[in-house]
């Protein structure tokens, strides 16, 4: 059983003095709930209390400090940013930590500095919402290849030894599904419903963090897909604030999470405008293009987005080179992707093992662009 998110700005629980003393230093100024305890204390509150919005829980003093952080992510809030703290200094512990849902690790001995900007960061207290990895937001028309172009560079950050996460949020064509031979795992739907209360609370959708599991399934090695099980026009627009925090969990699995089909305008640049990078497919004809542009102007220059033209395959019908700039307010398209022949109609997730050069160098370039440098 999960608590709701209660008021408290913090829940604390400190297994020693010095470590107290951190927490207390580097929350100055904000409401704190303080417990001298582990994490075996921490377990009793969690799940008997309201948890607050940001979580400290050290992990010294119990016999099995993994299975204990486990127990822990299944009895807080799904809303609850999770930091726990000990004296294990091993780069294994804290990935692991991270994968079964925890927002950071901080190492003793703790400073009131190192507690300061870990709760800034996770509270939103600072310019960006931290996450280890990146998220990279596609968007383009129906048909413009943008799925194709996902799968593409997913395949390519494998390449260069990096994990890659896939989500498609299409309810309709699921084709990301079909483009890496992968079947969606189930409860997507259920843990991107809008919230019917204000401020959202999304623990009554995911009873605990195991959600992760149910929803990511693995595609290809390094490549894992979360996408709708039964897709169709009757399922809602998530709701930004699990959307939000379901690419943020991603985001501390993988090196890259790129996340495409979106098709609610509002909740698509909230994305935009949230991702680490963004990336606006088009084909050079005047439907498309106009469909850029509108992102464009809706992203304005503060949002700076890669715009790729994804060639069509009836060259007769595209614009010229000309006409795709002055449609674009005098900009060039940055990655030009040729048209694949080896792609068209593929849905076995068989494809793209020998494309031409000209679209091998293409979906570098764009590799290169929205990776981590």
């Amino acid at each position: 059983m999960t608590t709701q998110v209660g008021g408290n700005l913090a829940s604390c629980f400190a297994a020693d003095a010095y470590t107290e003393r951190a927490l207390r230093e580097g929350l100055a100024g904000h409401e704190v709930r303080m417990q001298r305890g582990n994490a075996g204390i921490a377990l009793r509150n969690l799940a008997a209390e309201p948890a607050s919005r940001l979580v400290f829980v050290d992990l010294d003093g119990v016999s099995d400090p993994g299975e204990t952080a486990r127990q822990l992510t299944r009895v807080c809030a799904f809303q609850s940013s999770l930091v726990a703290i000990g004296s294990t200094d091993s780069a294994q512990f804290s990935r692991e930590l991270l994968r079964i849902g925890f927002a950071d690790y901080l190492v003793k001995p703790l400073s009131a500095a190192t507690v300061r900007e870990c709760g800034a960061a996770l509270m939103d207290l600072a310019p960006e919402y931290s996450h280890a990895g990146r998220v990279v937001a596609f968007a383009g028309n129906t048909g413009s290849g943008t799925s194709t172009l996902v799968a593409s560079v997913a395949r390519e950050l494998v390449a260069r030894g990096l994990t890659a996460t896939v989500i498609d949020l299409d309810p309709i064509s699921s084709k990301l599904s079909r483009l890496l031979g992968a079947e969606p795992g189930d409860g997507l739907e259920t843990l991107l419903s809008p919230a019917e209360v204000d401020p959202p609370v999304t623990a009554e959708t995911s009873s605990d963090r195991g959600w992760v599991e149910r929803i990511c399934v693995p595609a290809a090695p390094g490549i894992s897909l979360v996408a709708y099980g039964s897709a169709g026009p009757q399922i809602k627009p998530p709701g930004a604030a699990p959307l939000e925090m379901m690419l943020t969990q991603l985001a501390n699995r993988a090196h890259v999470v790129l996340v495409a089909g979106l098709r609610d305008p509002a909740i698509e640049l909230g994305v935009m405008r949230r991702a680490d990078s963004r990336v606006l497919v088009f084909e050079p004809t005047l439907l498309s293009i106009s469909a850029a542009a509108c992102r464009l102007a809706w992203l304005d220059e503060d949002y700076p987005a890669l715009l790729v033209q994804s060639s069509t395959r009836m060259r007769r019908y595209g614009l010229s080179a000309a006409h795709v700039r002055y449609a674009l307010a005098e900009r060039n398209p940055d990655v030009i992707v040729p048209f694949e022949p080896a792609l068209h109609g593929a849905s076995t997730g068989k494809s793209a093992r020998h494309p031409r050069r000209g679209y091998r160098k293409a979906i570098r370039q764009v590799a290169e662009r929205v990776g981590p440098s």
